[in-house]
């Protein structure tokens, strides 16, 4: 178990790297909260300031506060140096229990970032904090949020819960999922790679199959074009030059095979 008051711990899986939040995050944490998908999807104020972020910065940095409840930047050490890209924090509610939040600065999307965090963050929490459960809430329509928190195993209720969730004075519909050690033990040893959708995931096995972009087109029923941009991001995901190069990727990261 964590020592309550110590020094916060970095985390990292040897991609992304979580850290103390610090007056160097300012501007990029200001430029983040001005996103137009984290305005939509979060509850940050908007219009987002500057005297908003140092805030948040103080009150991150404030170890009575810490503790009580957890909170990182996330950073990717090898794409963008030790630069802010996100937050994420765990809100213990002292019962065995915390609910999860994160968002992701538009320069770090689709890396796999929010999927490592997640992991890491919830990781720490059941073996430092002894939680029993992580609980997971989204708006209903964020699919980059739930994609993410499938991969690292949530389980999420099939209907969405009618106006469970407020945000700047409304209430919205929201998704609301659970994990469990055992769940993340469980998608830790499938994959560590990051979140794909099904349709890349199809894409993907097409590719490492020897597929060109037509051909691949012809099988899903979808324009070359469309294949183009699922080819784009899947190399952009898996961090490779080229479309060999993503197939050794998913290969490692157990997403693919080679027929």
């Amino acid at each position: 178990m964590a020592e309550a008051g110590g020094t916060p711990p970095v985390l990292s899986d040897g991609v992304v790297t979580l850290r103390l939040i610090g007056p160097r995050d300012t501007d990029d944490i200001v430029e983040g909260c001005q996103d137009p998908l984290t305005v939509r999807y979060t509850t940050v104020p908007s219009p987002y300031s500057r005297e908003d972020a140092v805030t948040f910065i103080t009150e991150s940095a404030d170890l009575t506060n810490w503790w009580p409840s957890p909170r990182w930047a996330i950073t990717l050490p090898g794409l963008s140096g030790d630069r802010w890209g996100g937050t994420i924090d765990l809100r213990p509610d002292g019962l065995g229990g915390a609910e999860v939040g994160y968002l992701i600065a538009p320069w770090v999307r689709r890396q796999g970032a929010a999927t490592r965090a997640l992991r890491l963050a919830c990781r720490w929490g059941f073996n430092s904090l002894g939680l029993q459960v992580v609980t997971w809430y989204a708006y209903v329509g964020n699919e980059a949020s739930r994609s993410v928190a499938e991969a690292v195993g949530f389980r999420i209720l099939s209907e969405p819960v009618r106006r469970g969730v407020a945000q700047r004075g409304q209430r919205l519909d929201a998704w609301i999922g659970t994990l469990i050690p055992e769940d993340l033990d469980s998608t830790r040893r499938k994959s560590t790679g990051p979140a794909l959708t099904k349709r890349e995931r199809e894409v993907l096995d097409l590719v490492a199959a020897g597929l060109s972009n037509r051909d691949i087109a012809g099988t899903l029923r979808i324009s070359e074009n469309t294949v183009k941009n699922h080819v784009g991001r899947l190399l952009e995901k898996l961090q490779a030059r080229s479309r060999m190069e993503a197939v050794v990727r998913g290969v490692q990261l157990g997403l693919t095979r080679v027929h």
